[in-house]
């Protein structure tokens, strides 16, 4: 599974269970699946698949 660029080498997972897996803080952040962003609602039933290509990105306060 690639997220954020980087070769995982996992199983199939939910989305919920991989953002444990890595450790990262669920609150302010967005996972999107080979370009579609998942909704937080459906990570526990989205199961994502070694071929995937998973990004998980941070809201960031402030603009121009």
């Amino acid at each position: 599974m690639l997220v954020n660029g980087e070769h995982h080498v996992l199983e199939p997972m939910s989305v919920t269970a991989l953002v444990q897996h890595l450790g990262i803080e669920a609150r302010g952040i967005a996972v999107a699946r080979n370009g579609e962003i998942i909704r937080r609602s459906e990570w526990g039933s989205t199961t994502l698949m070694p071929e995937d290509h998973v990004e998980i990105v941070s809201a960031a306060a402030g603009g121009a």
